[in-house]
């Protein structure tokens, strides 16, 4: 829990938070948005595979905060959209549920679970078409690097106001 909480702090004080705020305050405007969903954005709980600490050769525990930095990273970025959306800019709103914060990834674990339930996060399905149901011409949907076909689901289910995604190959090691 602390290793979050560490890196949500980081986040919350660095410039990408404060132009993903500016850019989202100016994409909302006076729109209102009633959901945000979040779909696959990782297990920051798990260790590393096998095959990947083999590959880097020397791995200890700070091998495995580095490999999940990016999971933290991306779940204070759907609590700070959440937060944007509530009307509050601050972490102060953590428990204001008047937009709910959702968050589908068969791969969690319990202790994941926890500490996104404890952070504002509501956990839908694991598997299925759990959060897929809640989306609407209302809701935020969050996917980053998500091995589901998300984009292509949502297609065939809602128009969604807004949704934020990447896909695999989209950053390089330089980045």
């Amino acid at each position: 829990m602390q290793v979050f909480e560490e890196k949500d702090l980081l986040w919350q004080n660095s410039t990408t938070y404060k132009q993903l705020a500016a850019l989202i305050q100016d994409l909302i405007g006076t729109n209102t948005v009633k959901k945000v969903l979040c779909f696959g954005l990782g297990d920051f709980c798990r260790s590393a595979p096998e095959w990947l600490k083999e590959q880097h050769g020397s791995w200890d525990e700070t091998s495995d905060i580095e490999n999940v930095t990016g999971c933290i990273i991306q779940h204070s970025m759907a609590i700070t959209i959440a937060q944007l959306c509530r009307g509050n800019e601050a972490q102060l709103c953590r428990g204001n549920e008047t937009v709910p914060l959702l968050a589908q990834d068969p791969d969690y674990t319990e202790l994941a679970e926890k500490i996104l339930t404890n952070n504002g996060f509501k956990i839908v399905g694991p598997h299925g078409a759990g959060g897929f149901a809640e989306i609407d011409e209302e809701s935020i949907v969050i996917s980053a690097f998500a091995a589901a076909p998300v984009k292509q689901i949502i297609a065939d289910l809602a128009r969604p106001m807004l949704i934020i995604s990447t896909g695999f190959n989209v950053f390089n090691s330089n980045e």
